[in-house]
């Protein structure tokens, strides 16, 4: 009866159309289940690292951005195509392999805050992100240990290093200046180890923070010096996350690291592709 009325009035066919579009698009998002858990992507980029997290209210948490734009053909896999926002994009490092894909990112997404160490770096993918930030007046927030992000009903993102403020730092090796984040929800958790050395991995140990972690995110995509046994105790996983590029010319994974690993469930996204996990406040689960 209401489309007869319409059809008799003087709305134009444009508007009734675009009134039936919203009234679809609202049934559709109603009718959709609410998700319980924080969906958890290791996106397969290559060798470089994206990873893109999910939480139950919808919040977008991206954590790197891979070498290249194949990262917004996984987002839109991921992400409702009528949502092009991201509420969180944390840059662990500015190397290309985590950097160069962010500027394709930003391009297309609206990002809420982006959160780094402000490390110099001078490489040409860097200055791209920082320059289409800055045109788009998006947030960027500097960080270190101690800081933490709260999505609500008790999910953190906590940032376990740099142990201090790198602003405007030039340093020799740019993997240890990597931020180091920790996901957790009740006893799930996951450690993103950015590029993260040995060396570096000591440092983190000996700040006594909590690295306690059901899947950690192997650094700089398993070469050999991205593993320190110690540390690897100390967050003691049941996953570990190899995000590396088939084929690659570095021969990443290393053997020695591999070895390291042994025990543990160990996924490649050169082999796995899109490695999957979906974490509750009590348990962790692969897709």
């Amino acid at each position: 009866m209401w489309m007869e009325d319409v059809r008799k009035s003087k709305v134009s066919p444009l508007v009734f159309l675009l009134l039936a579009g919203v009234l679809f698009f609202l049934g559709y998002s109603y009718l959709q289940p609410s998700n319980a858990s924080v969906q958890l992507t290791f996106l397969d980029v290559g060798q470089g690292d994206a990873t893109l997290a999910v939480t139950p209210k919808g919040q977008d948490i991206l954590i790197d951005g891979g070498p290249n734009d194949s990262v917004v053909n996984k987002l839109d896999e991921s992400i409702p195509f009528y949502n092009h926002k991201l509420d969180a994009v944390v840059l662990t490092h500015p190397h290309a392999d985590h950097v160069a894909g962010l500027v394709a990112v930003a391009n297309k997404y609206q990002i809420n805050k982006v959160y780094m160490s402000g490390v110099t770096h001078t490489a040409p993918e860097y200055l791209a992100f920082l320059e289409i930030l800055k045109g788009k007046n998006v947030d960027v927030q500097l960080v270190k240990a101690g800081d933490s992000l709260d999505f609500g009903d008790g999910i953190k993102l906590d940032f376990l290093f740099p142990l201090t403020k790198m602003e405007n730092q030039t340093v020799d090796n740019l993997n240890n200046s990597s931020v180091v984040t920790k996901l957790s929800w009740g006893d799930s958790s996951a450690i993103f180890m950015g590029d993260l050395e040995s060396e570096g991995q000591d440092e983190l140990l000996a700040s006594n923070q909590n690295v306690k972690a059901n899947i950690i995110k192997i650094s700089h995509h398993g070469s050999k010096d991205s593993v320190n046994a110690s540390f690897l105790v100390a967050v003691g996983p049941k996953y570990a996350v190899i995000p590396v590029g088939k084929d690659n010319k570095f021969g990443h994974p290393a053997r020695e690291m591999l070895e390291l690993l042994k025990g543990l469930i160990v996924y490649r996204t050169d082999y796995d592709g899109d490695v999957k996990f979906e974490l509750t406040n009590t348990a962790v689960m692969v897709k």
